[in-house]
């Protein structure tokens, strides 16, 4: 009688463990597909930035082409004329590497999939790409300076009193410093860190 209960006990505790054991592996797939949900929409954002990027890059330069051919064309001040194609020439410029950069990395972005690859090689990858938009941050702030010092001489600044020169100075610093960490702050690296914080949760994961 005894070893007839100790079976039905054994029966029914060995089909509870069953059951957890299933609602455990429900739920691990489950965190696991909400991870990777969460990484493919924040890389989708980052792609999508990047891709247009390099669609208003086009788009400027050829708007950039266009004023320089109505200025070289219309214009009668030399000096002015000399002025406006050193500053246009500095914004193709600028636009070119700009559209460069940015397919480069829209190209990486893309090579990224994170249905198809491990973890440790989305990781790597987005590991790549968090440091290249460390060198983009440093270039856009040499950028930043490059196209204060040419506005500078552009706008004749330098012939105002040194007080007004200071406080139009700490301006475009502020202002220049205002505009690159909210755009990498609030949109680039939080996207970034959303996706950094889903493959770490998604490394503890694979791990169990």
């Amino acid at each position: 009688m005894e070893l007839d209960e100790l079976k039905k006990t054994w029966k029914t505790v060995d089909a509870r463990l069953q059951k957890q054991t299933v609602t455990s592996d429900e739920q691990i797939a489950n965190l696991i597909a909400r991870h990777k949900a969460n990484t493919r929409k924040s890389l989708g954002r980052i792609t999508g930035m990047q891709r247009l990027s390099v669609a208003i890059g086009i788009i400027a330069l050829v708007a950039v082409a266009i004023v320089c051919a109505l200025i070289t064309s219309l214009s009668d001040a030399p000096d002015l004329q000399g002025k406006a194609v050193a500053f246009l020439a500095f914004i193709a410029l600028s636009i070119l590497i700009g559209i460069w950069w940015d397919w480069k990395s829209y190209r990486w972005s893309n090579t990224i999939h994170i249905d198809e690859m491990s973890v440790a090689e989305v990781s790597r990858r987005m590991a790549v790409l968090r440091s290249w938009t460390r060198y983009e941050v440093a270039g856009i702030c040499i950028w930043a300076l490059l196209f204060n010092v040419l506005n500078y001489w552009i706008m004749d600044y330098h012939h105002k009193p040194a007080g007004a020169q200071v406080l139009l100075i700490i301006a475009f610093a502020l202002f220049d410093v205002l505009i690159i960490c909210l755009f990498y702050k609030k949109v680039m690296y939080k996207h970034l860190d959303n996706i950094n914080k889903n493959i770490e949760e998604l490394k503890d994961i694979c791990t169990e």
